[in-house]
This record gives C-alpha cells, structure tokens and sequence, in this order.
C-alpha cells in the first residue's frame, strides 16, 4: 500500500532542491521537455510525487532516469520551481536510498564528512595501487613506514566493499522498478530483453535521447555541437572509458614501468583529451551559471569533475615526463596525486554521482523492455 510522508519534502530539499514546493501544477516543465513520452509523464509527475512524499513511487520510477538535465523546464518554470533541478536533486536521493551502507546519504548531505572520507580513503587506496607493483621507487619507501600486508588486505577490503555496494543497489533497484511486473522467463521475454539491450547500448554509445533536448527554443540550439550539454557529457564519458581501458591495457602489458606500450598510449592520449576538455567545459558552465541546472552545483559534483579534470591533466603531465626521461621528484609527486585522484574516482564510484553510470542503463533497459 502506498504511503504518504510528509517529512519526505524537507528531506528531499537537503539533497539541494529548489523550492519545488512553489509548483502549482500547471504542467508546462511537461509540455517543454522532448523526452517526455505517454508512458513516462516527467518531471511533473515527479514534483507531485516529491510533494506529496511519495517516496516508493519516486524509487520504483522509471522516469526519473529518463531525464538528462537540460534545464529547459527549469528555465521557463512560471513558478521558479525548479522541475529539473528537482529531477537531478531526486536521482541523488534514489542513488542514496539503493545503496545500503548509508555512505552515500552522508557524502550528498554532509560536505565536510564527504571531504574527509574521500581524502582518507583516496590516500589509503593510492598506497593499495603500489603494493600491486612493490618494485618501484615510491612503495620500497612506502613499505619502510607501513608493511605491505596491512595495505594490500585494507585496499582489497575497499574494493569490495564497493563492489558489493555496487551490485545491491543494483538490485535493489530492479526490485524497486520490477516490483508491480511478474516477469516470465520465456522466449519472447528474450527476444525482447535482446531489443532493449540493444537500444541501451545504442542510447550510451550515442546520447541519442540526450540530443533531442536540443529543441529550437532551448538556449543550446543557438550552439556549436561541441558545445551542447549531450557532447560534453559524451566526451567525460568516453574519455573516462577510453582512459579505463587504456590503464588496464598499460598496467598488464607495460613491463617494466618505464618502456612506452604504444597502444595503451595511444588510446590513453585520445581518451585523456576527450576527458580533460568535457570536464573543462562543464566546469566552466558550473562557474558560469548558465542555466538553473549548473547553478544548482553540490559539493559532490564540483569535486566529481575537479577530479576528472585533475586526472587527465596529471596523466598528460606523466607522459610527458616519461616520453622525455625526466625522472625528477616532482615528477614522482604527480604521480602520486595522479594515483589518488584516480582510485578515489574507482572506489566512491558506487557512492557517488557516478553511479548513474549503471543506473541509467538499467532504468532504460527497463523503460524499453
């Protein structure tokens, strides 16, 4: 049964909504959005949700991932409301309520505790990376202080933990969204779970749906491709990927640490300017303001990108360095913020914004089935 909680507004707003409250359902945030479809009524749906605390319908929702935060509601809300922020605001929320350990509530909600679990757990994870290559310069000083085992099984605790992590709340998510639908293992079933994978590898590979908020009255349609908000998010996403890829392919068949493996680096190059110039762009629309959307920046997404962008520019530095044969110290300093930056990124991925990555997919996956 369905039930009503009031509280369910108040604790809504701490994830940094507007004042949603403010709506009086006209319907235009609605009417304005090319994602809406008849079978997935949003954001206004959404709004009456948060309104009337309707916490079960907005975790079973499909739709809430529907949404790519254009802001175009936002912007020509009559009311000031905020319909998109709102959207964004309640995927923080759900991402919160999948994941069971309760990190993730304190990190959307508490900046000064997200700041220290990322500086400590960051650290501890970079020592954690050299233990798996104990034969450079860095970790023989390293396990002078602090002996390797004591590393080695902390760092591998972490990692599973987010692994775990990862995976409850994916399933609890499909339990959320599945819960009303008795799904029956046919052949037709699928047939049909074959289809909607494809869409949702088409959807990811392309931000198909993305670019349709592009519409001729949206303040992006006056822009350069490279410059519209799908793009961007294309490129931190494909770049991070690319650069993923290229340090597994770099770490297995680079040896030793110092021989150039050419098409890691290749792909690593490509990858790292996809990812520098996305977050630079989006960072420059947080600092700019430009729609209600990016005023509407937390903690967790100013330093989600400052990493991204730390992250590509420290990798661009090493290679540089590397290419060169400058071993200096500074060089070895780089590395290490390079080293901290990227594993902090792996392991808050499933407690982070960053675990949209798996739950968009799978919200559309179901949307498609």
């Amino acid at each position: 049964m369905t039930q009503i909680q009031p509280e369910l507004t108040e604790d809504i707003k701490k994830y940094g909504a507007f004042d949603f409250t403010a709506c009086y359902n006209c319907g235009n945030c609605t009417a304005v959005c090319n994602l809406t479809e008849k079978n997935s009524n949003f954001p206004r749906m959404m709004v009456r949700y948060s309104m009337l605390g309707l916490k079960e319908e907005i975790l079973s929702s499909k739709e809430l991932w529907m949404c790519y935060a254009c802001g175009e509601c936002s912007d020509t809300c009559p009311r000031e409301a905020g319909p998109g922020v709102l959207m964004s605001n309640l995927r923080r929320y759900a991402i919160a309520n999948y994941e069971k350990t309760g990190l993730t509530r304190l990190m959307f909600k508490n900046n000064p505790f997200f700041i220290a679990i990322t500086l400590i757990l960051a650290v501890v994870l970079a020592f954690f990376l050299l233990t798996i290559k104990p034969d450079t310069e860095v970790a023989r000083w390293l396990f002078r202080y602090v002996p390797y085992e004591v590393l080695h099984s902390f760092g591998m605790g972490a990692f599973a933990l987010m692994g775990l992590s990862a995976f409850v709340g994916v399933v609890v998510m499909w339990r959320h969204i599945g819960k009303e639908k008795k799904i029956a293992f046919t052949g037709e079933f699928f047939k049909k779970a074959v289809n909607a994978a494809k869409k949702v590898i088409g959807e990811v590979a392309t931000l198909k749906r993305y670019q349709n908020c592009d519409s001729d009255s949206s303040i992006w349609s006056k822009k350069a491709v490279w410059l519209r908000p799908w793009f961007v998010h294309w490129t931190i996403m494909w770049g991070f990927i690319g650069l993923l890829v290229a340090t597994t392919l770099d770490f297995i068949f680079k040896d030793p640490a110092t021989t150039i493996w050419w098409p890691s680096r290749i792909l690593g190059t490509i990858a790292g300017i996809l990812m520098v110039y996305g977050s630079t762009v989006a960072l420059n629309y947080r600092f700019r303001k430009i729609t209600k959307t990016y005023a509407n920046t937390l903690m967790a997404d100013w330093m989600f990108l400052g990493f991204l962008w730390l992250a590509g520019i420290t990798g661009f530095w090493l290679e540089i360095a590397v290419a060169m044969g400058a071993d200096l110290f500074i060089n070895h300093v780089v590395l290490m913020i390079h080293i901290i930056i990227s594993m902090e990124l792996v392991i808050l991925f499933a407690f982070s914004k960053f675990a949209h990555a798996f739950y968009r997919p799978l919200a559309l996956f179901m949307h498609n089935l």
